[in-house]
């Protein structure tokens, strides 16, 4: 009889440490997610004023996947997660150098691959949807090429040129964000979400980037409006 309640109690624990062990991993997770990725216009004088530029990024897109865990033991509703994501935008804009009476039009596209630790908190109001608002920081790297479209008018019939260059540089990146999640079937959640984030900027302290002249400045600042499929790992 003995033997029996001991055999009863072993299996009682077992049963009990896989089902700790279950909801354990059911707090990992993955998830994908996609969006449209603004950026604002930018505008900059140099040369004493003597030259200038125009920014005017087009709608471009973000991308990338997370995988995270739910950190329900220390504080509820809370969650870390490591985020990979890459954002592009194409660029136009004109350019003008007073002196001698150039200028033309900016042909560019800016990119920025990104390395993000994640923190966000999950808000619960009793139902299936869930508010969240959090923030990360992070490494990235910034890339921007472009393509100066150049037209002479102070001698002779116009002469349209074109010059290319490149810039890249990397360093420190932070975002923050909100949304709503929903669960649509268990461990399945979908939803969307809003980031600001803002990646190195790219200034003249590199080959190559003097395209438009000295103490120019490019800043990263994007504005996201992304959707996510968000999968449970049991």
């Amino acid at each position: 009889m003995r033997m029996k309640q001991i055999l009863l109690a072993t299996s009682a624990l077992a049963v009990l440490a896989g089902a700790q062990q279950a909801q354990a991993a059911s707090d990992m997770y993955v998830s994908v997610f996609g969006g449209a990725n603004f950026q604002p216009d930018q505008s900059q004088s140099f040369y004493s004023g003597e030259s200038s530029f125009a920014l005017n990024p087009d709608t471009g897109f973000v991308l990338g996947a997370t995988v995270g865990t739910r950190l329900t033991n220390w504080v509820k509703g809370l969650r870390a997660e490591l985020e990979v994501g890459y954002r592009r935008n194409d660029v136009g804009g004109v350019w003008t150098t007073s002196t001698n009476a150039t200028g033309g039009y900016v042909d560019a596209n800016m990119s920025t691959f990104s390395i993000m630790a994640n923190a966000w908190y999950d808000i619960d109001i009793g139902s299936k949807v869930r508010p969240y608002i959090g923030g990360g920081i992070g490494w990235a790297r910034t890339k921007l090429e472009v393509q100066l479209v150049e037209t002479f008018t102070f001698s002779g019939p116009n002469l349209t040129t074109r010059s290319s260059s490149q810039f890249e540089d990397s360093g420190f990146a932070w975002q923050l964000g909100l949304g709503i999640n929903y669960e649509v079937a268990p461990d399945v959640d979908l939803g969307i979400g809003y980031r600001y984030f803002v990646g190195p900027s790219l200034s003249d302290g590199g080959e190559g980037f003097l395209l438009f002249g000295d103490g120019v400045r490019v800043d990263n600042e994007n504005h996201a409006v992304q959707v996510n499929l968000t999968i449970g790992i049991n």
